[in-house]
């Protein structure tokens, strides 16, 4: 099975086979009763495409403990789905699945696959978003085109009401 792009996957087949860095790992969870429901993450290949995935809760045993956050994997057998229309964590129309028959296998880590990658939007376009909720959003600030980002610490945990999460400080230097 030939390796393919997070960009080349399409909805109606479950024999992809992806090379991706998995940069972003949550468990989503029911606020009321603090249900864990799935594992998400978000992956991110050489093309620096993102692509939201998601563990459901039948197969979070077997996959949970050999995920890393920052880890590069061969991903094989995943299903492609139409993403859902609200909250969106990147702009992708469609979401990948673990199913049973899912393999995952931890590679090498590779300098060609990107460990972040951020979309910044103007303040006109996030105003733009409000009342519409397909997508996740956030502003840092007007100017951040006139900083780079030249740091990201590693990530410090933090507790909340769900437990400890993580939490990344992204430090802004002026060129």
């Amino acid at each position: 099975m030939v390796i393919k792009s997070i960009s080349e996957i399409r909805i109606g087949k479950e024999l992809w086979k992806i090379k991706a860095r998995v940069t972003r790992v949550w468990n989503a969870i029911l606020l009321g009763s603090c249900e864990q429901l799935s594992l998400d993450m978000i992956l991110i290949d050489q093309q620096g495409t993102m692509k939201h995935e998601v563990i459901d809760k039948a197969y979070m045993e077997k996959f949970k403990p050999l995920i890393e956050e920052g880890n590069v994997y061969i991903i094989a057998n995943v299903r492609v789905t139409p993403a859902a229309q609200k909250y969106r964590p990147v702009e992708n129309d469609k979401i990948l699945s673990f199913m049973l028959t899912t393999t995952l296998k931890k590679i090498k880590d590779t300098e060609d696959i990107p460990k972040y990658s951020f979309k910044f939007i103007n303040t006109d376009m996030l105003s733009g978003r409000i009342n519409v909720d397909m997508y996740l959003s956030g502003n840092i600030t007007d100017f951040i085109f006139f900083y780079t980002i030249s740091l990201i610490r590693q990530p410090s945990n933090m507790r909340t009401n769900f437990g400890l999460t993580k939490i990344r400080d992204i430090v802004l230097l002026i060129e």
